[in-house]
C-alpha cells in the first residue's frame, strides 16, 4: 500500500519540509518529465489499484502529500515533492540498489 502512507521528505526541494512527516494522497506518474501532462488520464494515481496499472512509483514520479501535524491530521495544504525525496522511496535514488 502506497496510498495514505506516512513517511518522512528527506529532500532540500521545499523549503521548511524537510524532516517532516508527511502522508502520501496520490502519485503524479512522471512528474518530474518535462512532457509531463497533468490533464493526461494516467497522471494522478490516487488508489493503489491504478498505481499498479501504472507499474508502481519510479524515480520520474512526483508525490501529492501533505504535511502530518502533531495531533496526526493533515494540513489542507498539499505539497508535490519528487518521489525521490521520501524516506520511503529513497531506494529509487539509486536503481542498481534495487
Amino acid at each position: 500500500m502506497i496510498i495514505g502512507t506516512d513517511t518522512t521528505y528527506l529532500g532540500n526541494e521545499i523549503p521548511g519540509l524537510q524532516g517532516q512527516k508527511v502522508r502520501i494522497f496520490a502519485v503524479l506518474h512522471g512528474g518530474t518529465r518535462p512532457d509531463a501532462d497533468p490533464d493526461a488520464d494516467d497522471y494522478y494515481a490516487d488508489t493503489d489499484e491504478k498505481l499498479a496499472r501504472l507499474g508502481g512509483v519510479t524515480a520520474e514520479d512526483r508525490i501529492d502529500a501533505a504535511p502530518i501535524r502533531p495531533d496526526g491530521t493533515t494540513s489542507f495544504v498539499h505539497v508535490d515533492p519528487r518521489a525521490i525525496d521520501l524516506e520511503c522511496f529513497a531506494h529509487l535514488r539509486n536503481p542498481s540498489a534495487q
